[in-house]
């Protein structure tokens, strides 16, 4: 059985599998991966802060958020199911909602630490 080749997107328009990617490609992607898991993630409780007033549905699914569904919160407070916002962050650095660029959000917290 084979073992399937993970497919990354080095810009949104460009599909590649990770066999085919320039060292610089990889690098870029790593880092990435690295942002994205700095990202806070929790678990969907609409019981907790008001938080089922704000955001009912995960807007790259279009599936409502259920009890205990894991979710990552984006820096300007939009939040998603785990699997759909890092999917859509390998493929752009924006929030889906807001468009607020990701990254630079991110990078200013880190340099504030």
């Amino acid at each position: 059985e084979q073992v399937p080749v993970p497919v990354y997107h080095p810009t949104p328009s460009q599909t590649r599998l990770a066999t085919q990617l320039t060292e610089e490609e990889q690098i870029r992607i790593a880092q990435r991966i690295g942002l994205i898991q700095h990202l806070p993630k929790g678990v969907y409780d609409p019981g907790r802060d008001g938080s089922e007033k704000k955001i009912r549905e995960c807007v790259i699914c279009m599936m409502d958020f259920v009890y205990g569904d894991p979710i990552r919160f984006l820096p300007c407070m939009h939040i998603y199911h785990l699997d759909c916002i890092d999917d859509w962050l390998m493929r752009s650095f924006t929030c889906p909602s807001c468009m607020e660029p990701v990254d630079a959000a991110l990078l200013s917290s880190y340099e504030t630490n």
